[in-house]
């Protein structure tokens, strides 16, 4: 079972013949099935687990691209800049754009999930910053301000069940609720913003010129209704995410509901190409899910998790502090390893048992501490195929020293974030 889950992986992360990322996990669902080392009952189970969290992330994902095309982000982007620029120039001190695109990306990594947040701002950027006069010549602030987007958009996808695929199966798993997950995790994430802030600040600020001149081509805002229409649907996707849950109202209701009516605007409006859409919607995804956890759930059949349950017995010896940095350190590097989607369900099985301390700890782990590797996020995959399009190439050299520089940090500061938070709250082991 070992050779086929690293088979599948190793077709994942090198993609051979460059087909899509569901043919492989699907190909090696099939092989674990085949030889036996999963039921046909056991691929029902992992449906049943990550049914809802999968089409959650596909409507969120629509939803995102629907914004985009309806020019909601073009507004919030326009009114930001120019409240941002000096006296209606275009000229921009670069601490305050690194600081709107911090903002901005972990907004849309919060409500829109890390890979929503990677689709919409890898563009963004590449269309902003290709327009900048004064450094035209170099390549150095674009390569430096996308790795800035690409590490904010998964650090910045802890506060909320949906900001995360791995938030939306875990919280399943441990019937977490909306509140209780985002209070959890606020103030861990709050932590890791302003942690992630200062040090890319720190590490590339002399990379950096000191002010940008943008060469801003004047377009046309839409029209008032539409953007009003865009917030009313958010607002209904948050109080629908709220109350649904007293109802037990499956999440992706909710998400596919928001991503219907604001493809249904676009269509209206004529911002939204029906053939288009389909095009771009990640259905890909669901299949991708559903193969991935099949194979991982063959090494469940085998026996990891419970060698990882006995593991962490050995930690409950251990101060509250250092069973919380243990679990969290261990899911960084497994998620770093094999990816945090096959992590999250290996560790969401070990810990069934445990406090919702290790659990959250077990979840920063898999969210900010997978960015440790090019290979431990599916967003981070997705994100760097992306950039092959526009002809943009990240080494692997070039994305591991950042991820060394930041990551450990960044991970650090997250834990500490969950030991205060778990002080304050009174919850104990």
């Amino acid at each position: 079972m070992l050779w086929l889950f690293a088979l599948t992986l190793l077709c994942i992360y090198i993609r051979p013949l460059n087909l899509p990322l569901w043919v492989y996990s699907s190909l090696g669902a099939a092989l674990c099935v085949g030889f036996g080392f999963v039921s046909l009952s056991d691929v029902a189970f992992v449906w049943g687990m990550v049914w809802d969290s999968t089409f959650s992330l596909v409507g969120l994902i629509i939803f995102a691209l629907s914004l985009e095309k309806l020019g909601f982000f073009e507004v919030l982007a326009h009114y930001t800049l120019r409240l941002s620029t000096h006296r209606q120039t275009l000229h921009l001190q670069t601490w305050k754009f690194f600081v709107f695109i911090g903002v901005l990306a972990s907004v849309l990594a919060t409500f829109f999930s890390n890979d929503g947040a990677i689709l919409i701002l890898t563009p963004l950027i590449i269309a902003l910053l290709t327009h900048i006069e004064n450094v035209k010549f170099s390549r150095s602030p674009l390569i430096i301000f996308l790795l800035f987007v690409g590490f904010m958009s998964d650090f910045a996808s802890n506060t909320f069940i949906f900001s995360n695929l791995t938030n939306i199966i875990t919280a399943d798993f441990f019937t977490i609720t909306f509140i209780d997950f985002a209070l959890a995790m606020a103030l861990p994430q709050l932590f890791v913003i302003l942690a992630a802030f200062i040090l890319f600040w720190i590490l590339f600020t002399r990379k950096l010129p000191k002010t940008l001149e943008f060469k801003v081509h004047t377009q046309a805002l839409p029209k008032p209704s539409i953007t009003l229409f865009c917030f009313a649907l958010i607002t209904l996707l948050l109080f629908g995410i709220i109350g649904g849950e007293k109802f037990g109202i499956a999440l992706c209701v909710f998400t596919l509901g928001v991503a219907f009516l604001s493809t249904l605007c676009g269509i209206l409006t004529h911002k939204i190409a029906l053939k288009q859409m389909l095009k771009l919607a990640p259905l890909g995804i669901v299949a991708f899910s559903l193969g991935l956890f099949i194979v991982v759930f063959g090494l469940n059949n085998m026996g990891l998790v419970g060698l990882l349950a006995e593991g962490l017995k050995h930690f409950d010896t251990l101060p509250l502090f250092a069973q919380i940095f243990s679990v969290g350190i261990s899911s960084s590097l497994g998620s770093s390893v094999i990816n945090n989607l096959p992590m999250v369900m290996l560790g969401d099985l070990a810990l069934k048992d445990s406090s919702n301390a290790l659990i959250f700890a077990h979840l920063l782990g898999c969210n900010v501490g997978a960015k440790l590797t090019p290979i431990g996020s599916l967003a981070t995959l997705l994100w760097l195929f992306s950039l092959k399009r526009y002809g943009i190439s990240i080494s692997f050299l070039q994305y591991m020293l950042v991820a060394l520089l930041i990551v450990p940090f960044v991970l650090f500061f997250g834990l500490l974030g969950l030991w205060v938070y778990v002080k304050i709250a009174g919850i104990f082991l």
